[in-house]
């Protein structure tokens, strides 16, 4: 008796567990059958955990593949249903669903050749596959022949007159050739067919608001929602549509309803916010920020969006004392360490510089992979002109997350700025693959092509973002002054006329004009071209320089000097026309008056840069340093942030042996661009030179050391190769030195460099022949009695 008890709870156990368990194939056979059921019951998650399950018993489990590609298809994780689908079709290669999925993939793309061949491996095996056949017809209609495509659809849809993939390309291509009165009835036929077919109902929705029949467009948008009431993308399109209706009330109706319908889920509170912020402004959105926040007290994401929009609206320290709250009260969580790098990007745009470093110093020592702060470090970086150091922390950033376009965008023009225009354009590609909307990759791409000499991939780049959106004024711009490149004249007049079309300023679109016929050398459509523009903005100085610039261009001083003073007699206070006589007395060989003019017009126009220098440059000129670095001074009050202006001052103090006022220039030229190359040059040459401490050395070569990939001029490689001799680096100097000297070999400078470097290596024929060309240059130059010294040492 006992031991029948003891064994009965042992044998349930066993069979249970053989119940239970079953064999893969059960298990797998169990899972996907929950998969179905939550696809069906909308429940993406829970069926996305079931394939995956399915997949760990079987990898090659087609079905599930392609269940898995339908999931991630209806998230909008486009690339992953792509790679599944993919899959699909590496298991089962005639796959006739995933082969039509493929093909919409490829259709969608624009890869037509794919969408082809693709649409044909379905054909070879059915040849009235229907979504097979009408791929191939909108393929014909692609490449241009609409009516041979229109003769198709309209067989096809005889043949077929209720499927729904027949009946959508129809009326797409009755839309597309104005025969609007065929549209519905076509779509209409098929819905009756297909009343519960989702696809369907949507691509009707969009047709009938093409047609303009908004009434009934709504309608079947609702339909849709009632069909499948838990699904977030249908009331979101319902909101969208309200929203281009600019019936902004009913479509914050429509997103506060999707709120309701999961009031924990923190993304449906900010989806109402961005809408409210568009369209309603910064107060209707803090409004809802804020109530949001009462709803979810938890939520750092919503914190984070109230910071984020007090940055938008310009509130900076209402941002930072947000930050600063969600610092504390997510303190050792991840939330702390964001809020912490969120506190370091405000303070770095607030010029707390030094105290934004510490911070993501301490957020990096705790978490040395944080990509947010990566990523700042890396902008950080790119911005004071450290390109290295940013390429290194954006492809840290990408390591761990490979499919951020805008971190490759980034990166892209890390390399560029270090004249790495290979790896550059690597990363622009990547991210306009990741992100075939991001436009600003694209621009890039073309802007390497160009800049290449590869006018011709270029503009078909910038023609082929232009088709996309034909009424982009930025991208007509570009495309203006490619086919000018090209002098293809007649695609460029046809450009400016879209330009014109799509809102460009008339003023600009006249000026490109002009520009345009000034190349072709039509002067007199030119001049007129420049009138126009003129008359549209007779105080801007674009359309008066461009007058006075053909005027010379013919050999017409005279004239462009008439047109300024018929100007001035019009009007007296004209900012920029006597600024211009004073350049035409200048090219007139007529300094008194060129400076008489000048000066009056830093009086009238103090913030335009160019008087100022014609000034200082005619002081110094005349050898009246003190009287320029005057002049450049006033200049600079006026204008603090003037490269020019300071450049100038910092040369002029150089040359006059004001090596410390020199050096504070420069200083203050590399705070405010941390990329100005030609002050980093002078600085670290005036340190090496004139300084020559240890210190001074190893701030010349920070400034310097990137000069052979950043800047390959010839004086900019001499001065590196200069400081690593003064530092006693002399085999580096003198790499860097023969680089120089082989691309400027006549330069006194460059040769009195190359000739010490060579000394000092021991190499002491070559240091004779180098210091031998320096001294016989006819004109002095810094170094010139070391150069004469050392020569005599050698020649004994």
């Amino acid at each position: 008796m006992f031991a029948h008890k003891r064994f009965t709870p042992l044998i349930l156990g066993l069979v249970l567990a053989a119940v239970g368990c079953g064999g893969p194939e059960e298990r797998k056979a169990n899972y996907l059958a929950k998969a179905q059921t939550y696809i069906q019951e909308d429940n993406l998650a829970k069926a996305r955990v079931a394939l995956r399950n399915v997949l760990k018993i079987d990898p090659k489990d087609v079905e599930a593949h392609y269940l898995f590609a339908e999931v991630e298809e209806k998230e909008k994780n486009w690339r992953e249903a792509f790679a599944n689908y993919q899959r699909v079709v590496e298991l089962v290669p005639d796959h006739e669903k995933a082969l039509v999925k493929l093909a919409k993939f490829y259709l969608q793309a624009g890869a037509i050749d794919q969408v082809e061949e693709t649409a044909k491996k379905v054909l070879d095996k059915n040849p009235n596959q229907v979504e097979a056949r009408t791929l191939t017809i909108a393929v014909q209609a692609v490449r241009g022949d609409r009516d041979g495509a229109l003769t198709a659809a309209e067989a096809l849809a005889k043949d077929h007159p209720t499927d729904p993939s027949a009946a959508t390309l129809l009326a797409t291509l009755y839309l597309a050739l104005g025969r609007t009165a065929d549209v519905e009835p076509v779509m209409q036929r098929a819905i009756d067919a297909n009343p519960t077919d989702l696809q369907l109902l949507d691509s009707f929705a969009s047709a009938l608001t093409r047609l303009e029949k908004f009434d009934k467009a709504e309608a079947v948008l609702k339909k849709i929602i009632e069909a499948e009431p838990k699904n977030l993308d249908h009331r979101i399109r319902l909101a969208g549509f309200y929203d281009e209706r600019r019936r902004f009330d009913d479509a914050e109706s429509v997103l506060r309803e999707v709120i309701k319908l999961d009031p924990e889920n923190e993304q449906r509170y900010l989806g109402l916010v961005k809408f409210l912020y568009a369209r309603k402004g910064a107060s209707e959105a803090e409004t809802a920020l804020l109530d949001a926040q009462k709803a979810l007290p938890k939520s750092h994401a919503l914190r984070f969006a109230l910071g984020e929009l007090y940055e938008l609206n310009r509130q900076p320290e209402k941002a930072r004392a947000v930050y600063e709250q969600a610092r504390d009260d997510f303190r050792g969580k991840p939330a702390e360490q964001e809020a912490k790098v969120k506190l370091a990007a405000i303070g770095w745009s607030t010029g707390k510089r030094e105290d934004a470093e510490k911070l993501l110093a301490e957020v990096l020592k705790e978490n040395s992979r944080m990509s947010q702060a990566l990523l700042l470090r890396g902008k950080i970086a790119l911005q004071q002109g450290h390109a290295k150091d940013a390429i290194q922390d954006f492809r840290s950033v990408l390591k761990d997350q490979p499919d951020l376009a805008d971190v490759h965008m980034l990166l892209g023009q890390a390399y560029l700025a270090t004249a790495d225009k290979e790896l550059a354009k690597e990363s622009f590609e990547k991210a306009a693959a990741l992100n075939p909307q991001l436009k600003e990759a694209q621009m890039a791409l073309a802007a390497i092509d160009s800049s290449s000499g590869n006018i011709k991939d270029a503009r078909a780049r910038v023609e082929g973002l232009s088709k996309q959106d034909p009424k982009n004024l930025r991208t007509l711009s570009a495309l203006l002054r490619l086919q000018a490149a090209e002098k293809d004249w007649a695609a460029t007049a046809e450009t400016l006329a879209r330009a014109r079309e799509a809102g460009a300023d008339s003023a600009m679109a006249d000026l490109a004009e002009g520009r345009l016929y000034q190349a072709r050398k039509e002067w007199d459509k030119a001049r007129e071209a420049f009138e126009r523009a003129r008359k549209k903005y007779p105080d801007a100085p674009d359309p008066l320089v461009a007058l006075v610039q053909l005027d010379l261009q013919l050999g017409k001083p005279a004239d462009a000097k008439r047109r300024l003073e018929d100007l001035l007699a019009q009007n007296p206070n004209h900012p920029y026309a006597v600024g211009l006589l004073g350049e035409i007395a200048l090219l007139e060989r007529d300094p008194a008056g060129a400076e008489r003019r000048f000066v009056e017009a830093t009086r009238r126009k103090p913030d335009w840069v160019q008087p100022w220098l014609h000034l200082a440059n005619l002081k110094l000129a005349q050898r009246k340093r003190e009287d320029a670095w005057a002049i450049l001074e006033k200049g600079l009050a006026a204008n603090p942030r003037s490269e020019d202006l300071r450049l100038t001052l910092a040369t002029s103090l150089t040359e006059a042996g004001q090596f410390d006022r020199a050096i504070e220039e420069y200083e203050t030229i590399l705070r405010n661009n941390p990329r100005s190359l030609l002050a980093a040059n002078n600085l670290a040459s005036l340190l090496a030179d004139e300084k020559g401490d240890q210190k001074s050395l190893e701030r010349a070569l920070a400034l310097s050391q990137d000069f052979e990939t950043v800047a390959p001029n010839p004086y900019f490689l001499d001065t590196l190769g200069w400081v690593h001799l003064k530092m006693g680096n002399s085999g580096q100097a003198l790499h860097f030195i023969q680089q120089a000297a082989a691309k400027v070999p006549d330069h006194p400078v460059v040769n009195y460099h190359l000739g010490i470097a060579y000394y000092k290596t021991g190499k002491t024929e070559e240091a004779k022949t180098y210091l031998q060309k320096a001294v016989a240059s006819p004109k002095p130059f810094p170094g010139l009695d070391e150069a004469k010294s050392v020569l005599a040492q050698l020649q004994g």
